[in-house]
């Protein structure tokens, strides 16, 4: 089984999961910007999640019913005020990469309450807007994220991407040039 169609199968039950259980996510990441702009290849799966007192504890058992074990980071990594919790779940010998991106700043529970829901194939999947998927590719700043958005920039008419909305939080934010 090829790893992309493997990853895609671990997205796949996570989603069905957070559908069932009325967890409040928010995809985000590659395959957000897979879903939104153009398909591209990822190696993890990035989620934006409300979760009451996160813990390390908590979060295991949120992921450790799908798959054979799942190990969690011992504490969030906090990135330009977002916190992220790393998480590698093991099934079938295979590791999946998910990163736990909280909704526990005001910007992030902005971000969770404007997602909007789409589906891939048959399933229902909550995602983060493109406006969202700009700032927080704006704020991780790596290679692969600049390259995001001037794609992103490329197709901006026909995304129709809010740039009122990007300039406000960049500013509050602390990004604006």
């Amino acid at each position: 089984m090829a790893a992309e169609s493997f990853l895609a199968q671990a997205l796949s039950t996570l989603i069905t999961d957070f559908n069932r259980r009325g967890i409040q996510y928010a995809l985000a990441g590659g395959w957000a910007y897979s879903a939104l702009v153009e398909p591209r290849a990822t190696t993890d799966i990035d989620i934006l999640l409300l979760v009451e007192q996160p813990s390390r504890e908590r979060l295991q058992a949120l992921l450790s019913a799908l798959f054979d074990s799942i190990i969690v980071h011992p504490a969030a990594m906090v990135f330009h005020g977002i916190s992220i919790w790393r998480c590698v779940g093991v099934l079938k010998n295979q590791e999946v990469v998910i990163d736990l991106l909280l909704a526990d700043s005001e910007y992030m529970r902005t971000a969770l309450a404007r997602r909007r829901q789409i589906m891939l194939d048959d399933l229902p999947v909550s995602i983060l807007t493109v406006e969202d998927l700009i700032l927080l590719k704006t704020l991780a700043g790596r290679l692969q994220d600049q390259t995001d958005l001037e794609k992103i920039k490329l197709r901006q008419d026909e995304l129709r991407v809010d740039w009122t909305y990007v300039g406000e939080w960049k500013a509050k934010l602390g990004l604006a040039k």
